[in-house]
């Protein structure tokens, strides 16, 4: 698809000319011309037409491409010429020349001058201009076309990257125009990455589940769905998910990502399914090692899991994302006895408090100005809870903290917060804590990522947990998912 990226910033112009369009008032000021557009097109995802998109002779070929982008880029022209009205290949063109902009420039308006009226053209020349002319641009592209999908997408790219803090104009003119055109699949990538940024996760699993209904092979919708669904603890969901997406696309994803995929989900006969036929097949992946390891714990092998989990430490020793492997809730709790687990971890943790380790001494003032002391928590277990307001997946997960905290903290359960907010939004934090029902103790210095505890406990992403037992031993770390947490702080309470 055409990189939204092409589209240059910006500057304020003539709003009211799409106000008219929606409106049968006069010329009205910026300010009016947003909230009546805010006001009068709420979105309701409901409203999507889910008819499965037509599945088009070029659609078939692009699949054949999936997995060969640099054939795909030598054979571009060649399938032009065979299909010159496909939208995705004159798109992927003008991809492919994104480091040549003088070429795309070019190409962009040959396609414009060739058929000035064609809606894909028009949005593709748009989408070249300068920022004033291209927002004057596509509002006289709807004035001439109301029901023209690609002029509010156009528009709403033009928002997008004239001000990226506020996301609610383009997202409504993204709905707008999937609701004038449902298969206008740029679109929903608009929405959906709108609604990441914006940490509307619910609304964001509910596009991706209409995007895979009309599309069941779109990838990118079925692994933002199943990150959805795991990071939710709704295992069931994302294995019924897996079982539809691999029975619609076989041989889309591979042995090793299955497998994967199904120990996520905790199926982890499945993942042993798909791991033999991985191991059968020659494949390489190195996370193969991690799957078999997870299989290992699970029937009480431990010698052979922790060489396996050494191996697949050593192959990924660069990824940031390992730790969060090591740490894994299985491994966590079944090897959290095993020194040889626990050296892993020191080894690769590089002296950040981990899993094994005396929960480090946590200082600082809470928000009515207090010193922060830990005496009326110890011999309790307690998660450490570094966040903040900005943060959307931080908001997203408080609420399982909260729901977690109101059945357990009468039983022994408790929580502080090491809030990550600048001074200036205190009150925004306040308001935030009040709305959410959130009773514990939160540390905050006003100091962001500048506050002591972030380089005591080596914070470099939030949200960051640390579970702790009864004798101020880190457990467990970085739980997501409401379940998840709360079996984890049943087990601990229980010892």
């Amino acid at each position: 698809m055409i990189k939204i990226s092409n589209i240059r910033i910006f500057s304020v112009c003539i709003l009211f000319m799409l106000f008219l369009l929606v409106s049968c008032s006069s010329k009205q000021d910026n300010e009016t011309f947003i909230r009546n557009l805010t006001e009068r097109t709420g979105i309701d995802l409901s409203k999507i037409n889910t008819e499965p998109y037509e599945v088009t002779e070029p659609d078939l070929i692009l699949k054949e491409y999936r997995n060969k982008p640099e054939q795909l880029q030598k054979d571009i022209d060649s399938l032009l010429s065979l299909y010159p009205d496909s939208y995705d290949l004159k798109a992927l063109k003008i991809h492919f020349m994104q480091n040549r902009p003088e070429d795309a420039d070019r190409f962009v308006v040959e396609l414009y001058r060739s058929d000035s009226l064609n809606s894909h053209h028009r949005f593709f020349y748009g989408t070249r201009l300068p920022t004033d002319e291209g927002k004057e641009y596509f509002s006289n592209m709807i004035r001439q076309k109301r029901n023209d999908a690609y002029g509010y997408l156009g528009l709403a790219l033009v928002y997008l990257y004239e001000d990226a803090s506020n996301l609610e104009i383009p997202a409504k003119l993204s709905y707008l125009s999937i609701i004038k055109d449902h298969t206008v699949r740029d679109a929903y990538e608009v929405l959906s990455y709108i609604y990441s940024s914006l940490g509307k996760y619910d609304d964001l699993a509910a596009l991706n589940g209409i995007m895979l209904v009309k599309d069941p092979s779109n990838i990118g919708a079925f692994e933002n769905l199943m990150y959805y669904y795991l990071s939710e603890g709704l295992f069931e969901n994302g294995k019924d998910l897996l079982d539809v997406f691999v029975k619609n696309n076989p041989g889309v994803l591979s042995n090793s990502a299955i497998a994967e995929n199904y120990a996520y989900t905790g199926d982890l006969e499945k993942a042993g399914e798909y791991l033999r036929l991985a191991r059968d097949n020659n494949e390489r992946d190195s996370i193969l090692d991690l799957i078999e390891a997870k299989l290992n714990v699970v029937s009480g092998e431990k010698e052979q899991a922790l060489i396996l989990l050494k191996k697949f430490a050593e192959a990924n020793s660069t990824d940031r994302n390992l730790i969060h492997s090591l740490t894994d809730v299985l491994f966590a709790g079944h090897l959290y006895n095993e020194k040889e687990y626990r050296d892993l971890l020191k080894r690769f943790e590089r002296g950040t408090p981990t899993i094994g380790d005396k929960l480090p001494e946590i200082k600082g003032v809470l928000f009515d100005g207090s010193t922060y002391s830990a005496d009326t928590a110890e011999g309790t277990v307690r998660l450490i809870d570094f966040w903040a307001e900005w943060c959307a997946p931080c908001r997203h997960e408080m609420k399982n903290v909260v729901s977690v905290y109101q059945e357990y903290g009468p039983k022994g359960f408790n929580v502080t917060g090491v809030n990550l907010d600048k001074e200036d939004d205190r009150e925004k934090v306040l308001e935030f804590i009040g709305l959410n029902d959130i009773k514990w103790q939160n540390i905050f210095s006003g100091k962001a990522w500048e506050d002591p505890n972030v380089s005591t406990f080596r914070i470099v992403g939030i949200p960051a947990t640390f579970l702790v037992d009864k004798n101020g031993i880190i457990r467990y770390k970085n739980l997501r998912g409401k379940d998840v947490l709360a079996s984890k702080v049943e087990k601990l309470l229980s010892e």
